[in-house]
């Protein structure tokens, strides 16, 4: 078996945070995201292969820098080029003649779950991790969701208007090597923007027996503001994450992170992101993310 982290994506709806580094860089409370993720995978599934896009290749390098993984860079410069998650996992299998059965993640994943337990409980069958929401209108048109009769899915619709069940696909699977050649089958057949992994896993159902593992602890999609800020939070007990070298003078920063040394004035804020090099001086913010630099007084 082969672990396969998929790191190619360019989070624009985490502009400008994003603009110059990797969402699964985003330090969690000080730390890269891709660290935690890291830290799920038993000793015996690595190396992992981390596939990233070209762009932010060097900062991959640089963290990778000592690490038990192998990076994989995708021929992508800018959203408009990306691959997406389903085409980049099968160009991966073509461009490594992969042949073996795939543990696949995706790196922008806060979850807690055993991915060992996850592997055995497949028994070479393909396999997606699922979280219940609590309620199946959370997942409206944001996640792919399954039906689950045991362990078998049933029925899988992704990002739907009118989910029929709570249980969300968390971006964790199970592809036995059977599964591989349909990758390229699908992404050759799949109509203009139906090739994300809801759509294959539905067009997959249809051909082969699907399991769910429904023990998983813990799951946040981090694709925006909220979902960034709540992971930070659940590793800090509640508390802000400030920066070290950050400078903050007469202010209240509450449920936010200061991602490097910024300035922080006579200012109030909640729920933001801010960026290193930001300077901000007697203003209110709330559910902002300031970028790298930016000046913002009065």
């Amino acid at each position: 078996m082969r672990t396969v982290i998929l790191a190619g994506g360019f989070a624009t709806r985490l502009w400008p945070i994003t603009w110059e580094r990797p969402k699964p860089l985003l330090p969690i409370a000080g730390r890269p995201l891709l660290d935690y993720i890291l830290e799920l995978i038993p000793a015996e599934f690595f190396p992992v292969i981390v596939s990233v896009n070209e762009r932010f290749s060097l900062a991959f390098q640089a963290w990778a820098q000592g690490k038990p993984v192998e990076l994989v860079v995708e021929p992508s410069t800018r959203e408009e080029e990306k691959l997406g998650a389903v085409r980049a996992l099968a160009w991966l299998v073509e461009h490594l003649s992969l042949r073996e059965d795939l543990l696949v993640i995706a790196g922008d994943n806060w979850l807690r779950l055993d991915l060992r337990r996850f592997v055995e409980r497949a028994r070479g069958r393909a396999t997606v991790a699922l979280f219940p929401l609590g309620d199946p209108a959370r997942a409206r048109r944001r996640y792919g969701v399954a039906v689950l009769r045991g362990e078998r899915i049933l029925a899988f619709q992704e990002k739907p208007d009118e989910p029929f069940s709570d249980l969300v696909s968390t971006a964790c699977y199970f592809f036995p090597q059977s599964v591989l050649p349909l990758l390229s089958e699908f992404v050759h057949t799949a109509p203009v923007g139906h090739d994300a992994p809801g759509y294959f896993l539905a067009w997959l159902l249809a051909r082969q027996e699907i399991r769910g593992f429904t023990e998983v602890e813990e799951w946040l999609d981090i694709g925006d503001r909220q979902s960034y800020l709540e992971a930070n939070l659940r590793v800090t007990g509640g508390r802000s994450w400030i920066h070290p070298e950050a400078e903050v003078r007469d202010s209240l920063v509450e449920r936010s992170v200061v991602l490097g040394p910024a300035q922080i004035f006579r200012s109030r804020l909640w729920d933001c992101v801010v960026d290193e090099g930001a300077r901000l001086e007697s203003v209110e913010l709330r559910e902002s993310l300031v970028g790298k630099g930016s000046w913002l007084r009065g």
